[in-house]
């Protein structure tokens, strides 16, 4: 018996490599990249080098990256499990397919549903459940073995059947319902032929395709069945046995018979012009209307009737006109080309025959008094059937079998849309100098003194800052921009996460942006760095709580600090031991990921950080970053529960050291 790991690990290193945790998908596989993977194999382009707008729209929109030989490996893995590549990298005609359809995501997808049988059972659980969203844990029993969890329910995910998170999973009966009902259609022409010629050649004719599909397969195929076939229509009825890749040669040769029976045909027409061929004989019989309605299959009209009296007396007046196209013939009386025939040709005095099911040519005819002479426009049919037969003849010379990507642009073009517009957030490189203009002249004059060399300092900070780039941004003026985001938008999620080793007075000088937020419901979570210093508890106090009389039950403020020593800390317990580690990040984030912010740095929320110090650090509004921000916040959060800080005690300051709760 295979044991579970065995089967997790007869998976490619890459296909494990690429898989991600929330939302779980296979990175930087999608329905379009499978698409550009193909367009790869077939103009012969290395993986990496084409899958790159894919991989890079991927990192912008996970803020995550892989190596891009990984995604290589993965997609080299994942062509030859759907079929789509030979053992020998050329495209298959399952591949041949996906490369010519106009939705090349849809044909990804239902290529996925067709030739992977676990992924269409799990798809089709999924379709009877009637609501969209459903517990991870019902998915859960849904999976069989290592394979699914590790491949299957992940590559379905990228392929946007589902989402799965985990806690629940999202389905989308859309795009489930739509691959089904492709897959359940009833194919009742050669589809596969048909989209074969029109992906491997230049043909657009509907006529000339239906030619070489006869002559590739040697079953009859109708200009009708052409129209109809796309090459979706022939993913859905594609064999599910060994994928197979049929010889260029074997259509090459489809297309030469055709150009043959073309020449053909136009040699028939040519001959049908010549007055010289033949000449057509008068019989003495007549022909009359009441003769023609009872020679005519079925209840025909009037207009049928005089078609043929019609041709009988153009002839007759004619004979060098020896031959009628036959298409002139069947679309004016509505009948097929067999039963037209017997019906003229039982005519008396009328002798006839087929020639190449194109013409009706005449031996004899009778008079036929009551018809209209219309020489011209029988001749005229004749010319235009030779001019289309030449035409055809043309498109037929020097056509080759090659395997074009037509869709590859918009593909690429549409990875590039489909960037959300939160994904493309302005981020900023944030800093702090000492800024004259910021600080006053009072605060810089007493900087500088009398120091030439302080001067000339002041002089180069203002030259560079009037200089800088527009990237660039101050502390101070960020942190405003994230509080400020709250105060403009109703976002959903009303928290404001703040953490800080220090701070001192500077939360003051936010008060009222943060009394604000309060008063609209906002939280704050404040981390910081225990400290033993009393003085530190009352300037948290007074700058923080002082200004906030109201609204404080919405404010929370927990310390994470730790001892590599003592797990117990006592009266007899000697402070200069204690050796300390804890919040050293400088991080503030507003609301969720997909509206909020977040800023970083080497700062801490106190007046040098903010004023003096040379600090810098990132600003960005891009979710997947903001994400990320939070889920580190939110940990190191949860690690600190047990050392929350009650407020009313922080109000009266603890005459004694004040230790986490885990020493004491």
């Amino acid at each position: 018996m295979i044991s579970r790991q065995a089967m997790t690990n007869s998976l490619p290193d890459a296909i494990n490599d690429l898989r991600t945790r929330s939302p779980e998908t296979l990175w930087g596989v999608t329905a379009e990249s499978l698409y550009l993977a193909v367009c790869a194999v077939a103009t012969d382009t290395g993986l990496s080098h084409a899958l790159n707008p894919h991989h890079t729209a991927t990192v912008l929109q996970t803020n995550d990256e892989r190596a891009p030989e990984t995604v290589a490996d993965a997609h080299h893995f994942l062509l030859a499990e759907l079929g789509l590549v030979t053992t020998d990298h050329e495209l298959t005609d399952r591949g041949r397919l996906v490369l010519a359809a106009e939705q090349p995501g849809d044909a990804i997808r239902l290529v996925a549903a067709r030739h992977l049988s676990r992924a269409q059972q799990l798809l089709r659980e999924f379709a009877a459940i009637d609501t969209d969203r459903l517990p991870r844990s019902e998915l859960d029993t849904l999976v069989r073995d290592p394979e699914d969890e590790a491949l299957i329910a992940p590559l379905l995910s990228s392929l946007a059947f589902v989402d799965l998170y985990p806690e629940g999973v999202i389905l989308d009966h859309e795009t489930i319902t739509q691959t089904f009902d492709r897959l359940e259609q009833n194919a009742t022409h050669p589809t596969v032929p048909i989209s074969l010629v029109t992906a491997l050649t230049a043909l657009d004719d509907p006529h000339l395709i239906a030619c070489v599909a006869t002559a590739y397969t040697d079953t009859t195929v109708t200009p009708t069945n052409v129209t109809q076939t796309t090459p979706l229509d022939a993913l859905a009825t594609t064999e599910r046995n060994s994928p197979v890749r049929t010889p260029t040669a074997e259509l090459a040769n489809a297309i030469n018979d055709t150009r043959t029976a073309v020449v053909e045909d136009a040699n028939t027409f040519e001959a049908a012009l010549d007055p010289n061929s033949r000449t057509v004989t008068r019989e003495d019989a007549t022909i009359d209307a009441d003769i023609v309605t009872a020679a005519l299959p079925g209840d025909l009209s009037s207009e049928s009737v005089t078609t043929i009296l019609d041709l009988v007396a153009t002839i007759r007046a004619h004979p060098s006109l020896h031959s009628v196209a036959v298409s002139s013939l069947t679309d004016s009386l509505n009948l097929e080309l067999y039963p037209l025939f017997q019906a003229i040709s039982n005519l008396s005095g009328v002798d006839c025959s087929l020639r190449n099911d194109l013409l009706l040519t005449f031996d004899a005819v009778p008079a036929a008094p009551q018809g209209t002479d219309r020489y011209d426009s029988f001749r005229n049919d004749l010319f235009e059937a030779l001019h289309t037969r030449l035409t055809w003849r043309d498109a037929l010379t020097d056509i080759t079998v090659s395997e074009t990507p037509h869709t590859r642009a918009d593909v690429i073009e549409s990875i590039a849309k489909g960037i959300d517009d939160d994904v493309v957030a302005p981020t900023y490189f944030v800093y702090t100098l000492p800024d004259p203009d910021a600080l006053g002249k009072e605060r810089t004059e007493k900087y500088v003194d009398d120091q030439p060399a302080l001067r000339r300092e002041r002089a180069r900070l203002k030259r560079w800052k009037d200089q800088r780039d527009d990237d660039l941004r101050r502390f101070t003026e960020i942190t405003d921009r994230l509080f400020t985001r709250g105060q403009e938008r109703e976002l959903d999620e009303r928290v404001v996460r703040i953490m800080t080793p220090y701070d001192d007075d500077t939360f003051s000088e936010y008060t009222s942006q943060l009394r604000s937020l309060l008063r609209d419901g906002y939280e704050l979570r404040l981390l910081t760095r225990h400290t033993k210093q009393r003085w530190e508890w009352e300037r948290l106090r007074d700058n923080l709580l002082g200004d906030l009389e109201e609204n404080r039950e919405n404010v929370t403020i927990r310390t994470y600090s730790r001892y590599k020593e003592y797990q117990r800390i006592t009266s007899e317990t000697d402070e200069t031991d204690l050796s300390e580690f804890g919040i050293h990040a400088k991080l503030q984030t507003i609301g969720n990921p997909t509206e909020g912010a977040a800023l970083l740095g080497s700062a801490n929320f106190m007046e040098n950080s903010y004023n003096w110090n040379p600090e810098c650090g990132v600003y960005t509004e891009n979710s997947n970053f903001v994400a990320a921000a939070i889920d580190f916040f939110d940990h190191v959060w949860e690690l600190s529960e047990a050392d929350e800080v009650d407020l009313t005690s922080l109000q009266e300051i603890p005459r004694r050291s004040f230790y986490p709760s885990y020493y004491t």
